[in-house]
């Protein structure tokens, strides 16, 4: 029996709700914990809120709800709106689970006597040689370590992440067995902060000044189209596009000084090199440079092999063994040793 005081993100779905169920049976003493992040000022709860308690009551653990509304627009949804802004495609994900989930949320419940915080995140935490080690989920298709990359070792020594070892029909089972009601509810796939918007939806209510119309160009400056805002596009897209051409079109770059969206055809996509800013190192420093890694550009990316260049700046070229196309700025570069995560840098262009 482990005796320990270990919390639980309880979102009110199934994957976080097992988590809390191994762990108890591991013999952990477990309370659960829910965020609210996004639901109206009005609302006295949401539909998670109450799932989440409701897991918790058919448990038998301790639960508490904590109000991170204002914290979680200022700190992430804010941040989200200044990198579109900035005519990149941001991760908020990642950026939350840096400064909320095991940044904030740690430190609270940290005081308040854990020893761990555990979460449904599908990825796993092994003993290496040199400390704790990140590596992907046994199920590659639900792998969720990408999303964790910016994280620390120190980060990884108070953090459980049951889930890693089974696939999602496995978990899906387990809480049927238990009797959670939570069992076959449906997995959230948009950004929790959409609710049940589209992306332009979001903007048009809190960042309209970022939605102004521009000219659609291709390669040489022909103007072709009219865009709808620049944030609602992102490289290699091409739907939403919508000009006519001899052959289709996707989104290259954009101009913010021209507020223009450059297009052109598919073979133009593909780049050789990334340029990635600084750094998270989970080791806390970096790898051999002499190997060749596997390297992903967003998380559902395919793993492409690559040898790593560290600059005088500190930031880092990955030089790819095959172009790859639509390399996204905003997105990370996750770096990979077969199935361990070395780390992550915020992609600054490709090259």
């Amino acid at each position: 029996m482990h005796n320990k005081l270990i919390y639980v993100g309880l979102s009110g779905g199934v994957d976080s709700a097992v988590s809390a169920l191994l762990l108890k049976q591991q013999g952990y003493q477990v309370r659960g914990i829910h965020l609210r992040l996004w639901e109206p000022e009005t609302e006295p709860g949401s539909e998670d809120v109450i799932k989440a308690a409701r897991v918790a009551e058919q448990l038998q653990i301790p639960f508490e709800v904590m109000d991170w509304r204002e914290k979680f627009r200022s700190e992430v949804v804010e941040t989200y709106i200044q990198v579109l802004g900035r005519g990149q495609t941001p991760n908020p994900c990642i950026h939350c689970n840096q400064t909320i989930k095991w940044g904030a949320l740690w430190e609270q419940v940290h005081a308040s006597g854990a020893d761990y915080l555990a979460s449904g995140h599908y990825a796993r935490l092994l003993a290496g040689q040199q400390g704790v080690e990140l590596h992907k989920a046994i199920n590659l298709a639900k792998d969720q370590s990408y999303f964790l990359a910016m994280l620390t070792r120190q980060t990884f020594r108070h953090m459980l992440l049951p889930l890693g070892g089974f696939a999602k029909p496995q978990v899906r089972a387990i809480a049927a067995e238990a009797g959670l009601e939570v069992a076959s509810r449906k997995d959230s796939e948009d950004l929790c902060f959409l609710k049940g918007l589209d992306q332009e939806g979001f903007l048009r209510r809190y960042a309209p000044h970022l939605l102004q119309p521009g000219p659609i160009l291709d390669g040489s400056g022909n103007l072709l189209g009219e865009h709808r805002g620049l944030p609602l596009y992102t490289i290699g897209q091409r739907k939403g596009i919508c000009v006519a051409a001899e052959a289709p079109l996707y989104v290259m770059a954009k101009d913010l000084a021209a507020n223009a969206l450059r297009v052109g055809r598919a073979d133009e996509l593909a780049h050789s090199k990334i340029l990635a800013g600084r750094p998270n190192w989970i080791s806390g420093k970096a790898p051999d440079l002499g190997k060749i890694y596997q390297v992903k550009i967003r998380a559902a990316a395919l793993p492409a092999s690559a040898s790593l260049q560290i600059l005088a700046s500190g930031d880092i070229i990955a030089s790819l063994e095959k172009p790859l196309r639509d390399i996204t700025a905003g997105q990370y570069l996750a770096v990979y040793d077969g199935d361990c995560c070395l780390g992550s840098a915020a992609i600054i262009e490709p090259r």
